[in-house]
């Protein structure tokens, strides 16, 4: 390879799997990525990327370099962030993706209430619902323990969830759920096994449904951190124990010695910590 600058998007289009995607975060053109990345792989004398249902996918041609190129971005992050945080400089980013109601239910609160831990640290969030792996991530925070590779992982606390009903409510066996890319969640098939149908309504997000369950009155799954300040749910039956959710932290192997990491995760280990309950998760989940 004679042009090291290839490697930038053979590790942009590695971690987000779509030509636009990758354009967008190395503040190019999709024309450009591709090219490229055609350039690379008449180089290598076979293809660099594998189209798949999913995005594209590295071919063994390219793995050692991608792990190589990975490595030496992140620990010349590490080293750039080690400066910036410890000077007067402009905070250094890390980005964090994460479930929508983990954001909002557990890091937003903490913005304020652990802000002194994030000095010399800014934060941006994204949704991250299915995608395994980093993709352009420098946080990942996800249910279960995420799968072995080039990471460092761990567990940072739990969340429940319940099967709830509003106490004035009278849904003639119809329910609220998520959409159907969700319908293999333990607390959507809780649904699927109690009403012997699919939800009646269904949107994208808990936080959505919570509202549309309020509007409609019709009952549905939930967080306990977000149906216990709602005076008006209880659960559907308070038989059956809640479902519970580990949550895992995980980065790039590279980036353990990135105060801006470290930083980020210990702000995000403080804000689980203020969760309530979480010692009722643990002793349940032994």
């Amino acid at each position: 390879m004679n042009n090291w600058d290839d490697l930038r998007f053979l590790v942009a289009l590695s971690k987000t799997g779509t030509m636009t995607a990758a354009a967008k975060s190395l503040g190019t053109n999709t024309a450009t990525v591709s090219r490229r990345i055609e350039r690379l792989s008449e180089t290598l004398g076979m293809p660099a990327f594998i189209k798949t249902g999913e995005g594209w996918r590295p071919s063994e041609a390219v793995a050692s370099l991608i792990q190589l190129a990975q490595s030496f971005d992140g620990e010349l992050q590490a080293a750039l962030n080690s400066q910036a945080v410890n000077s007067d400089s402009e905070p250094v980013t890390i980005s964090v993706g994460s479930l929508p109601i983990v954001t909002s239910l557990v890091l937003f609160p903490g913005l304020t209430r652990h802000k002194p831990v994030l000095e010399g640290v800014q934060l941006t969030f994204s949704d991250r619902m299915f995608k395994e792996g980093l993709g352009d991530y420098d946080l990942v925070i996800q249910y279960a323990r995420p799968g072995q590779g080039r990471i460092v992982a761990r567990k940072v606390g739990s969340m429940s969830y319940r099967f709830y009903r509003f106490r004035d409510g009278d849904s003639g066996g119809d329910w609220a759920g998520l959409g159907e890319a969700h319908d293999d969640a333990p607390m959507m098939q809780a649904g699927l096994n109690a009403f012997g149908r699919p939800p009646r309504l269904r949107v994208d997000s808990l936080m959505a449904l919570h509202r549309l369950m309020q509007m409609t009155r019709l009952p549905g799954p939930l967080p306990e951190l977000l149906a216990e300040d709602d005076p008006d749910l209880v659960p559907l039956d308070p038989a059956i124990p809640p479902k519970i959710e580990e949550c895992w932290l995980f980065y790039h192997e590279s980036r353990r010695n990135d105060p801006g990491i470290r930083r980020a995760v210990d702000w995000v280990i403080r804000c689980f910590e203020d969760l309530p309950n979480q010692d009722r998760l643990r002793a349940a989940e032994a």
